[in-house]
């Protein structure tokens, strides 16, 4: 690599890159420190982390906690699953780009990092805004599946923005939007009243329309990508492949792994995203097939098969009948592969920019899940909703259309806060301090990473996304 600031890619073609050498290591310090010293103030081990002492005759010998007596324990293999999502599903499912394979793996790896770790400062400063309460957050499980939730928005915002941030970018978005969502969450769980065990609007929708405002901010148009980096070839949407399996598997997890208290609960929220999952899967690839005159689009098995999930998440906790979701999650993968299929195109038209395509399985199917629970409230007859802090609430007239209500404003709500936020996210990323993507290097990761004749992936044989 030479010492000059413009990269030389390996096919020879010579792509002007502004490049602060040390702005990335520099602030990636700087944001290190800060979470280093902010856990220190703001964050304590759970006090079943910490071992307690009694006397035994004349000696002191440790407290051994039966696991029974730790109920959040038992989430352990749902939290793994849910990291597993983050760092493995969304990780191999942003390898589909020829030439942003390592950079959608690598900085979606980074970005799971550091969420991880800033997730539980965002709790405890969103504590001391809204209930003026100084008390250190406490580390555990629970803790870990909350940064899950908030770091799976994030990724989706990556998303959305894949391959138009520089690493110094993606670390102020790393800071600012969980900040971001643990806002809009106390305003729609503590506010509004409105629960979302799976997050189709907390998480999904709000990840997909923070991305939208921050490509707006951004100022990236879809004319402005190189058509070359678009594309894909037989080994990345083969590792995509992997990822959208990865999420499939472990997307039950995901939605129940905060249920811990709650056995029926719990095993409710997993038996409804089980069933519209599935039921998306189906779908989706009909669809898919359908739009395409009989043949399938890769892209949308990759990602509208998973739109059941999305979908479901405000209602996998209501008490249903089992062909609910099994509809919701039928409908929302029609839904996110016709996205996928023609409205992707007529966006793009209208100067929208999504590499990902991230609206049309996480932002659409979001927010046709609020309105699917929405009509399973306002048409309940049991008188059995799932409300905020997982407790039951009687639903007698006129307590469903004010249900119905809440949760259609929460969707509002969240379009609202995400948008406006994402977009001033996305103009203050553009400060001088930050490196800036230019036009001809979105989507592409040469500048970014050590290359040599043997290590490009991009010799693979290629075919048209």
């Amino acid at each position: 690599m030479s010492d000059s600031d413009e990269y030389e890619p390996i096919n020879g073609s010579r792509a002007k890159f502004s490049v602060k050498r040390f702005s990335f290591p520099v602030l990636g310090y700087a944001a290190f420190v800060l979470v280093l010293v902010l856990f220190g103030l703001c964050t304590k081990l759970d006090d079943n982390s910490i071992p307690t002492m009694e006397k035994d005759e004349d000696e002191m010998s440790r407290v051994v906690v039966e696991a029974a007596e730790v109920p959040m324990m038992g989430s352990y293999g749902m939290m793994i699953d849910a990291t597993a999502m983050c760092v493995m599903g969304f990780g191999f499912l942003y390898a589909f780009c020829s030439k942003y394979t390592w950079g959608g793996i690598v900085f979606n790896f980074f970005t799971c990092a550091l969420c991880f770790l800033w997730c539980p400062v965002c709790t405890w400063i969103m504590s001391v805004i809204f209930h003026g309460k100084f008390e250190r957050t406490a580390i555990n499980v629970t803790t870990i599946v909350e940064a899950d939730l908030v770091t799976a928005a994030v990724l989706i915002t990556f998303g959305v923005c894949y391959g138009f941030l520089s690493p110094c970018q993606l670390i102020v978005l790393c800071l600012v939007e969980p900040l971001a969502m643990k806002f809009n969450e106390h305003i729609v769980v503590n506010f509004l009243k409105t629960s979302d065990a799976g997050g189709s609007i907390l998480t999904h929708a709000f990840g997909a329309f923070f991305g939208l405002g921050l490509t707006y901010g951004l100022g990236v148009k879809p004319e402005h990508i190189p058509e070359q980096n678009r594309r894909t070839n037989y080994m990345s949407d083969t590792f995509a492949l992997v990822g959208t399996i990865v999420l499939w598997v472990f997307w039950p997890s995901f939605n129940g792994a905060l249920l811990f208290n709650d056995a029926s609960l719990q095993q409710r929220v997993v038996i409804n995203t089980y069933l519209a999952i599935c039921s998306s899967c189906v779908t989706a690839i009909a669809t898919s097939s359908l739009v395409h005159k009989g043949k399938l689009s890769i892209l949308e098995v990759q990602n509208a098969t998973l739109a059941g999930g999305v979908a479901i998440g405000m209602s996998c906790s209501f008490n249903v009948m089992t062909w609910v979701p099994v509809l919701i999650g039928g409908l929302a993968g029609v839904l996110s592969s016709v996205g996928y299929g023609k409205l992707s195109t007529w966006l793009e038209s209208l100067g929208v920019a999504d590499s990902a395509q991230a609206t049309q399985l996480h932002g659409l199917p979001g927010m046709f899940g609020a309105l699917a629970a929405a009509l399973v409230v306002l048409f309940s007859s049991s008188n059995q909703y799932f409300a905020a802090e997982t407790q039951w609430k009687e639903m007698g007239d006129p307590g469903q259309i004010t249900h119905f209500g809440l949760i259609l404003g929460a969707a509002i709500v969240t379009l609202v806060i995400s948008f406006v936020i994402g977009l001033a996210n996305g103009v203050l990323i553009r400060i001088p301090i930050c490196d800036k993507v230019e036009h001809e290097n979105l989507i592409e990761e040469s500048p970014y990473f050590v290359l040599s004749q043997r290590s490009v992936l991009h010799d693979f044989i290629p075919h048209e996304a």
